[in-house]
């Protein structure tokens, strides 16, 4: 098209060049002839003034308004000439002065002495008004000066005004020239009496010239178009205005020359004038027929079928292809409402519509964003694209309409569509294969994809039954939830079997059409018009999994989609595969492959849990260590298959002899491993006493063999905080090999130390119990400073014990005893009363207090803690009570109320330990602390370890967005102290600032300052 649009551009810049070339030849033709005649009277040169001989002399008024005519001609002659130009404006003017006044001297008869004015006309004869140019001459001058003047106005009608004034000018001066042609020098009109026959070429070349400005305007356009119009004027024109005068001067000679009367000279000029006419018609006519089927040939050679309708809906032009797709006869169109093309449900709003257009037609595009029908004469629709292009012509306004049926087009890209979700999906499920963990979440991610990325109605993975025949759906997802909820109807059924029995694609792209299946209306109620079921088998198994995919349309899975619905089913089938070795490898990395019970390393995964849950509740748990006596001469007997039989029956036999909170583990060879968490080594001795009776009953091997089994068994208990895992499995296995070495079959419980060990710890219990009654319990006090101004805020109270005869020992050695034994409960209380009674004169002196689990969980704590204030006159809000956070978890709203009801006593918490236990966020905006103690652990590393530094800050800032307050234990460097202090931490105590101090030392120190570094 722009090679056509440039073609056209060079065409019209050539015309208009060729046009600018003959005005401007005109007008200096004009001027020089005018300037010739003007010097020819100025020197009285008789030969200029008749430019030929025989012609009549041009008046020298006649010559300058040529002159004046010619220049406005070549300055008005460019395309980009300004409209107001005032040079023109005054020749045009000119022009029409002269000739007016003239003219006026015609009508009047009055002589206003201008004829003569510049010179002197002495050759002309007095009647014939020497010197004054013809009234046709100043007519033509007056149309021509007016003319130009009205161009130069702006509006509307000038260009045709001018033109007509113009056509005017060439018509009158060429009737002058046609008198000539026939010998008449003076008509009998007085307009045309006189005029040179020069002034009338000239004047007739002025009328053209003026034409010839404005070609694409007005009158012009007609003559100048490019198109048949145009064409056929610009040939037949020469031919139109020559012949006339050529048969009639042809008539007139015959009559002069006697050949024929003046009647058949008439007859003979009107015949031939007839025959010009006829034949110039018969031109225009064959040309109009040439375009006409030119253009209808163009129309029907389009690749696009297309249509001309008028203001009235009725078809007029509709060529050949818009004829096939519509399945009309050949012109079976035309003449048509353009309403019978519409489907019915468009019809009612199309007139309305074709209203509202023809009102305001511009370029339209309908059936884009928007589903349109048109209709074929056989009654089947079609999806149609209209283009709506309006058209302007001379007999009123006509819309042409390019009409394309998309329906092939729609199909594509609704395939090309389907293709692009099923590769999303494939994506998705690719995606999904790398982070699932189980068959659950890849059956419920797969179908979830399918539904969302694949835009399916549904999407099922069903298990078949081949034995029951029975459908069981593992993971469905769908679009609504009505499909969702349902039941497996008969064909979705009859479509899993066959495709999970012959491990086959199933695809029944035509459920209504499918005489075979039983529901499809049900189906189809719910949007299912095709179903495609796709095996799902993993390690070349036979399938018992299918996928079924649900489709909204007949015939919706073609072969491309199925194609990438294969590779979806193959890569789940694949991760399938993938997660069954990734289960059985976790199996066999955490259970016995021969006995199915937990190994090694999933036991000690379970006993390092409970250990730390005996720790948080102070709990008890206990560990049997078993070895099957003289299992090698089993081996040797029945051969390993046998070994491990025996080694599954007693497995079977010691899991029946525990609970289900207990785990039995195949610790290596013939060694056994039962973990019992919450027992005692007491309760753990019944345990293994059940085990040995269940070992002696008889086992028999292959039907026939029987055998005796017996073992030895070692008990070991973990005591709070006392024992690693290997320490306290290896305490266990040395009470098993004490058994051993006796002969076995029998338990053991393991004595640290040997038999003396035992005894030690029952006399530590008997010392400790004693302790209280003779006062071996002393507290000391380690002070607590703001960490800002380095004040003593208050002291700590710790519990020492002064043995008689060892001397002092630790507090992790006999506290977890008393905590066990119940002791802890009459040496907390004498704690608490003997820190109360030491500090209580000490105004504005806080003493912080340990609480223990079994303390705080006390029904009368807050009975017993008010009685103590009471008899010692302890100000309730000097007392700090500090709880570990294992106290607390034990039961969160019974440890919430006991706060609730010390805080109402006076008495502030805090909490102790924090960071080691099981800290909750949830749970700390719900207690009623006052503050938090960070544990020694944390700030030992928290000048060298950048996660302690980190969780230290963090705590900080958790705390007081709380509203808490924060103190650190353990500091024992300037580096740390400074460090706490620009995280903002409010206190600290530790080693720095004063070690464990008795009573009296200790409240010295607390009436000094310390002095704390800040850099």
């Amino acid at each position: 098209m722009s090679g056509v649009n440039d073609t056209h551009k060079a065409a019209a810049l050539g015309s208009q060049r060729a046009r600018s070339v003959v005005v401007n030849f005109i007008a200096w033709a004009v001027i020089a002839v005018g300037i010739l005649v003007v010097v020819s009277w100025v020197l009285d040169i008789e030969a200029g003034k008749h430019i030929l001989p025989g012609f009549q002399s041009m008046k020298f008024n006649t010559a300058l308004c040529l002159i004046a005519c010619g220049l406005v001609l070549w300055r008005r002659a460019p395309a980009s000439a300004s409209a107001s130009d005032p040079i023109a404006a005054f020749l045009a003017l000119f022009i029409l002065v002269i000739s007016g006044l003239t003219l006026f001297e015609y009508g009047s008869g009055w002589p206003l002495g201008i004829d003569n004015l510049a010179i002197l006309d002495t050759a002309t004869a007095p009647e014939r008004w020497p010197g004054r140019m013809s009234g046709a001459t100043a007519l033509c001058f007056s149309l021509i000066g007016t003319a130009w003047l009205i161009s130069m106005i702006p509006m509307r009608h000038s260009t045709l005004i001018f033109q007509l004034f113009a056509l005017a000018v060439a018509i009158i001066s060429a009737a002058a020239m046609i008198g000539y042609v026939f010998g008449v020098r003076e008509f009998r009109l007085p307009l045309f009496s006189t005029m040179a026959l020069h002034t009338a070429v000239l004047l007739v070349l002025c009328g053209l010239g003026m034409l010839l400005v404005r070609p694409g305007e007005g009158l012009m356009s007609s003559a100048t178009s490019r198109y048949i119009g145009g064409r056929s004027l610009r040939r037949l024109l020469p031919f139109i205005a020559v012949t006339p005068i050529l048969a009639s001067w042809l008539s007139m000679q015959g009559v002069l020359a006697g050949h024929y009367s003046d009647a058949f000279g008439f007859a003979l000029s009107s015949l031939s004038s007839i025959l010009v006419l006829g034949f110039v018609s018969w031109l225009g006519a064959d040309a109009l027929n040439c375009e006409e089927e030119r253009f209808r040939s163009t129309i029907d050679a389009s690749p696009v079928a297309t249509v001309m309708i008028d203001q009235g809906g009725i078809i007029r032009i509709a060529n050949r292809l818009v004829h096939s797709v519509f399945r009309y006869p050949d012109h079976g169109l035309v003449g048509l409402s353009v309403q019978q093309l519409l489907s019915e449900p468009l019809r009612q709003s199309h007139e309305g519509y074709r209203r509202e257009y023809m009102r305001n037609p511009t370029q339209r595009i309908l059936g884009v964003g928007r589903e349109l029908f048109a209709l074929r004469q056989d009654g089947t629709e079609f999806q149609a694209e209209i283009a709506l292009n309006p058209v302007q012509t001379a007999d009123g306004r006509y819309v042409m309409a390019a009409v394309v049926d998309i329906t092939d087009r729609v199909a594509a890209e609704q395939k090309i569509l389907r293709l692009n979700r099923m590769h999303k999906v494939l994506s998705g499920i690719n995606t999904l294969i790398v982070r699932t963990e189980t068959r659950d979440s890849l059956f419920e991610g797969s179908t979830r994809i399918a539904v969302e990325d694949g835009e399916l109605p549904a999407a099922l993975i069903v298990h078949y039954d081949s034995n029951l025949q029975q459908c069981k759906i593992l993971h469905g997802h769908a679009a609504e939830e009505q499909v969702e909820t349902r039941l497996l109807i008969g064909p979705e059924v009859d479509s899993i079997r066959e495709c999970v029995q012959q491990n086959c694609v199933v695809v029944r792209n035509n459920l209504a059409g499918d005489p075979g299946d039983d529901d499809p209306a049900d189906l189809a109620k719910l949007g299912i018009r095709a179903l495609a079921a796709f095996p799902l088998a993993s390690n070349n198994h036979k399938p018992e999994v299918a996928l079924l995919l649900c489709g909204r349309e007949s015939f919706f899975f073609d072969e491309p989609e199925l194609k990438l619905l294969l590779e979806v089913a193959g890569d789940i089938s694949f991760a399938m595969a993938n997660l069954d070795k990734s289960q059985e490898l976790a199996y066999l990395t955490h259970f016995d492959k021969v006995t199915d019970l937990p190994n090694r390393l999933l036991l000690t995964d379970r006993l390092q849990q409970a250990m730390l849950q005996a720790d948080s509740y102070q709990g008890n748990v206990s560990i049997l260590y078993m070895d099957l006596d003289r299992f090698k001469q089993v081996n040797d007997s029945f051969g390993h298959a046998g070994g491990d039989e025996v080694l599954r029956r007693v497995a079977e036999r010691i899991g029946e002899c525990v609970g289900k909170a207990d785990t039995v583990s195949r610790w290596g060879g013939d060694e056994f491993i039962v973990l019992l968490p919450g027992q005692s080594a007491g309760d753990a001795a019944g345990v293994a006493n059940a085990i040995s009776e269940a070992l002696h009953s008889l086992i028999v091997l292959g039907g026939s063999r029987e055998l005796f089994v017996s073992c030895s068994i070692g008990i070991a208990e973990y005591f709070h905080k006392s024992s690693d895992v290997d320490a306290l499995i290896n305490s266990a296995r040395s009470a098993m090999s004490t058994i051993k070495e006796q002969g076995g079959n029998n338990y053991r419980h393991f004595v640290s130390g040997g038999d003396q060990a035992s005894d030690d710890g029952l006399e530590l219990e008997t010392s400790l119990r004693q302790a209280l009654g003779q006062k071996q319990f002393q507290l000391y006090y380690q002070p607590q400073i703001d960490i800002v101004s380095g004040r003593v805020l208050g002291l700590e109270a710790l519990l020492r014990w002064h043995h008689p005869t060892q001397g002092m020992i630790a507090p992790n050695r006999f506290i977890p005893l008393a905590e066990k034994t119940g002791l802890i409960i009459p040496i907390g209380e004498w704690v608490l009363r003997e820190a109360c009674s030491q500090v209580a004169t000490q105004h504005g002196l806080k003493v912080a207090v340990n609480l223990s689990a079994r303390q705080f969980h006390q029904k009368d704590l807050v009975a017993m803690i008010r009685r103590i204030l009471d008899e010692t006159g302890m100000p309730p809000a000097n007392l700090e009570l500090e709880i570990t956070e294992s106290a607390l978890i034990y039961d969160v709203e019974l440890a919430i109320a006991t706060m609730e009801q010390l805080n109402d006593l006076g008495v502030s918490v805090s909490l102790d330990d924090f960071g080691t236990g099981y800290s909750s966020l949830s749970y700390l905006k719900r207690f009623p602390i006052d503050m938090l103690k960070i544990d020694k652990s944390f700030i030992d590393e928290v000048t060298t370890d950048p996660d302690s530094n980190v969780i230290v800050k963090t705590i900080i800032v958790m705390a007081h967005s709380l509203g808490l307050k924060v103190i650190a234990e353990g500091v024992e460097t300037k580096e740390q102290l400074t460090m706490l202090r620009e995280h903002g931490c409010d206190q600290a105590q530790g080693y720095l600032i004063a070690r464990p101090l008795l009573c009296q030392e200790a409240l010295e120190i607390a009436a000094q300052t310390f002095v704390v570094p800040t850099s």
